[in-house]
């Protein structure tokens, strides 16, 4: 019995200790991985169940809010489904003879463990050979369009989200011409590992295809009795005996989200009541109300500066009937905000103070949304502002109206507007105890062409941005002019602007992102003085979404032309006619919805193309952070002057911390 009663208790010491020491946690201080010649180590350790554990920062947040993260803990049962997600990501990436092994180690004095991985990857299969299933029954001119529009390289390694990519896109082309109810089936891959080939066969139903039968409207809420129902099937634009396109339908939907007369609205085939190839659509969308008015924040980036201030809306919707929207806005701002002397404004801001940067802003707005019975956004504006800088005050009163066009999201220039401007300009320059004005009227023809072509409009990942703006001033005035034998003093002048962007993942799961920006314009004028272009249209350099290393339009040209004959007709002149910008970013984003930036600005402005030179090119590095929200993200950038064209010294031969400028922005830079 004693014997009993000791190998019990014996039984019962060891197996406490055991169970205490087992509940001992340790932190997953380190994640190695050994042998990823071709896999990045940021995709590895997305992919796994295993987690390091943060920053102590980051811990340390995360005991007094809910921000930052928990402390991650090892765990030896993980293992085996960390090699088995290892495993899953190398043949979805083509390496199908992959093979893992681990290794951890315990520091039971600090509490911590380390995790490494061996991989031996491989000889990657590139693809073989391609067959698409289930498009003999379409159109042979549509299965040849599809087929010339795949992505798939076979001279490159095997992806499986390559293939999917290009699965979704023999869908939509299907679904734009028809074929509503085409779907994907089942993708076989016959893995060649001898010559190292990944054989697809990819099954798709193409189905029937469908072409639109009646457009039918179902509207609820407070202003549904105001609206017609004839009036959103003219807006939809979509004809009974259309073939179905899932694109078009979509544009139609944010064509009725742009009246302002929805608060939600979707369009979609009543696929139970087809008849035969017929399918008819369903418009069910909640009216609001038809007058609004409404308090504003102003938080944005406009002018390379990040402007706050108030202001107010006034909004009439369907205004005089066919879905016309009515809005009469008022705004005041300050403009480099951080920099404002607040206080002090009021008995500043409407003399001929040079200490403050802003604007107050008056606007009427009518748009319509179908114009000329054509899918053309149509824009008709009057305004009157005043704008506030260190040494120019403008007075601006002008019309506009502009066209937008639609286009479709395939083509290369996705966007088109085309506008005409009217506008009256005073600007009161203010320089060395002199004071100067310069009074005009413009008459501007413009175009802006842009190109769309990102993943992502928060944060693009790959892909590019383009941007094409052309204006030319006082033309038409000055024709007449000529045809009437009377002398035309004003500048007449063209301005263009060229933007590009392009983003490259640095990563499979897209976190790391490299982006490159590209921006020159020039103007010129044809007739007139050169001193007489308005500051108002002229490039400015420096700012948030500019050269950061510098503040609010802190490159630019800036001279006083002074008339011999009549020293009051002088002119004080800032702002230059050619422009050169260039940056580089790499972008990082951690925990969703938190991102880091390292960024290198480059350009200047000159008075002209001509007096263009190298060594004036300003250069300016520096840090970000960012916070991403669902609307946009916030962000302050630090940037540090590398190069100063004004005196010729690098950062190197200056005192660091004298070099800073801070900007806080929304949205990306660019």
């Amino acid at each position: 019995m004693r014997y009993i009663f000791f190998t019990y208790m014996c039984f019962f010491l060891i197996s406490s200790t055991y169970f205490a020491q087992s509940e001992i946690k340790y932190e997953l201080k380190k994640i190695q991985f050994s042998g990823n010649n071709q896999i990045s180590v940021t995709d590895l350790r997305k992919n796994i169940y295993s987690r390091e554990t943060p920053w102590w920062f980051w811990k340390f947040l995360n005991k007094f809010t809910s921000f930052g993260s928990e402390p991650s803990y090892f765990d030896s049962l993980n293992i085996s489904e960390d090699i088995r997600a290892l495993n899953d990501y190398y043949v979805a990436n083509g390496y199908f003879r992959a093979s893992f092994s681990s290794n951890y180690s315990i520091d039971s004095t600090n509490k911590t463990a380390s995790l490494i991985f061996y991989i031996n990857e491989g000889v990657p299969s590139q693809y073989g050979k391609v067959e698409i299933h289930g498009l003999k029954t379409i159109d042979s001119v549509l299965r040849e369009a599809i087929f010339s529009r795949l992505t798939i390289d076979k001279a490159k390694r095997f992806s499986q989200a390559i293939v999917r990519e290009n699965i979704d896109r023999i869908l939509v082309e299907l679904e734009n011409n028809g074929y509503m109810l085409a779907s994907f089936d089942s993708t076989i891959i016959i893995k060649d590992t001898v010559n190292h080939l990944a054989n697809l066969d990819i099954y798709l139903n193409a189905g029937r295809s469908y072409i639109i039968d009646t457009l039918e409207v179902t509207t609820s809420g407070e202003g549904a009795q105001y609206v017609e129902n004839d009036l959103l099937s003219s807006i939809v634009g979509i004809r009974k005996n259309e073939v179905y396109n899932i694109d078009k339908i979509r544009q139609s939907q944010v064509r009725l989200y742009r009246t302002g007369l929805f608060s939600s609205v979707i369009i979609n085939p009543k696929i139970a009541d087809t008849n035969g190839y017929f399918v008819p659509l369903q418009i069910n969308g909640t009216i609001g109300l038809m007058n609004e008015l409404a308090p504003e924040i102003i938080l944005n980036n406009q002018q390379n500066a990040f402007n706050a201030g108030i202001g107010g809306t006034y909004t009439r919707k369907n205004f005089l009937g066919n879905a016309r929207k009515l809005s009469v806005t008022g705004q005041f701002g300050l403009s480099d905000f951080f920099r404002a002397a607040v206080f002090t404004l009021p008995q500043k801001f409407f003399n001929n103070d040079t200490t403050v940067i802003g604007y107050i802003e008056a606007k009427s707005r009518i748009e319509q949304p179908y114009v000329f019975n054509r899918p053309i956004f149509g824009i008709l504006e009057n305004y009157g502002s005043i704008q506030k800088e260190l040494n120019l005050s403008s007075y601006r009163f002008g019309g506009k109206i502009s066209f937008e066009f639609e286009l479709p999201s395939y083509t290369f220039i996705n966007f088109l507007t085309a506008y005409y401007n009217l506008e009256y300009v005073r600007e009161v320059f203010i320089a060395r105890d002199l004071e100067f004005s310069l009074n005009q009227t413009l008459s501007i023809l413009g175009a802006d062409l842009k190109s769309t072509k990102t993943d992502n409009p928060l944060f693009p990942t790959k892909g590019y941005n383009l941007a094409f703006l052309m204006e030319d001033a006082n033309f038409i005035p000055f024709f007449f002019s000529k045809l009437n034998g009377y002398n035309f003093n004003d500048a007449v002048f063209y301005k263009l602007l060229a933007s590009t962007a392009f983003y490259f993942p640095v990563n499979n799961i897209k976190t790391a992102v490299l982006g490159l920006k590209f921006k020159v314009g020039n103007i010129q004028s044809y007739h007139g003085e050169q001193y007489k272009i308005p500051s108002t249209r002229r490039f400015y350099a420096g700012g948030s979404n500019s050269i950061r290393g510098w503040k609010t339009r802190g490159l630019n040209p800036s001279y006083i032309v002074v008339n011999s004959a009549d020293t009051s007709n002088s002119f004080f002149v800032e702002g230059g006619k050619f422009l050169l910008e260039s940056s580089i970013e790499y972008r990082y984003k951690f925990f969703e919805d938190f991102g880091t930036t390292l960024f290198f600005d480059f350009g200047n402005s000159w008075d002209n193309a001509k007096v263009f030179r190298y060594d004036e090119i300003s250069a300016a590095v520096g840090i970000g952070f960012r916070y991403y929200t669902a609307i946009a993200p916030f962000r302050i950038d630090f940037g540090f002057k590398a190069y100063d064209p004004t005196d010729k010294r690098t950062i190197f031969r200056k005192p660091f911390w004298s070099q800073l400028e801070f900007h806080f922005g929304i949205g990306e830079a660019f």
